[in-house]
């Protein structure tokens, strides 16, 4: 029998079927660990995407080597640093980020706590919740933060430069000026391809959405690295492209 049983050949890897016939679709699982010694023996990950959702776990602030800085504001920053790392590894940005959820023992640290998440998120605007809590589960720990992120298609776009021999290393340059830009806007060079000659280059490049390449396009800055590239031989074709 086939699918929702009607005649026909079984559902692909990844379906199956409910008491009731209905076709029930479940989306590949993808875990993030980040070497935690407590992973395999709590049972967690410390991030979960399923489609284009991403959820990072409850996150405390310790370093690799097992510190824990006293400072709460500082304590923070590395849950957020951590969050992040996480994040990236699943294909997923801070922009992606729709909402936080901070946990602090002292409700006096939630000015502190508050001010870093408003430097990290302050034009992102999350949802957002902070709970000041009975405790948390390492007595140095003064906060611990979660977060959730939906992917949203980016726009990718092919750019394709034929660099002549006197242009090679000004295009290095300007390169080195410009791509600092891109995650100012929310977007990220995927990939970077050169020809055997060196005198053409193919990059990949990804933004959030076409509100960002336009901010890109417009930045002062990126117009005044361009000036880098004056009177060159730098020849360019802009191509947007899809996955296929």
């Amino acid at each position: 029998m086939g699918w929702g049983g009607v005649a026909g050949p079984d559902p692909p890897s990844g379906t199956g079927r409910t008491g009731t016939g209905t076709l029930v679709i479940v989306a590949d699982r993808q875990r993030i660990s980040s070497g935690s010694p407590f992973e395999p023996t709590i049972g967690f990950s410390r991030a979960v995407r399923v489609g284009d959702r991403v959820v990072v776990s409850g996150t405390g602030p310790v370093f690799p080597d097992g510190s824990c800085p006293a400072d709460v504001a500082l304590q923070a920053r590395r849950c957020f640093a951590i969050i992040e790392a996480a994040l990236v590894e699943a294909g997923a940005t801070r922009q992606d980020v729709v909402r936080t959820r901070m946990l602090v023992l002292d409700p006096a640290d939630g000015e502190a706590v508050g001010a870093v998440h408003g430097e990290i998120f302050g034009e992102i605007r999350p949802a957002a919740t902070m709970v000041a809590v009975a405790a948390l589960l390492d007595p140095r720990w003064k906060v611990e933060i979660e977060a959730e992120a939906v992917v949203a298609p980016r726009l990718t776009l092919a750019l394709v430069v034929d660099v002549g021999d006197d242009a090679v290393e000004p295009f290095d340059a300007y390169e080195r000026r410009v791509l600092p830009l891109l995650a100012r806007h929310g977007g990220r060079l995927d990939r970077r391809l050169r020809t055997a000659d060196g005198r053409t280059e193919i990059h990949l490049l990804s933004f959030a959405g076409r509100a960002g390449y336009d901010a890109y396009l417009a930045d002062p800055d990126r117009t005044a690295a361009g000036r880098l590239l004056d009177g060159l031989d730098v020849r360019h074709r802009l191509l947007e492209v899809i996955d296929i």
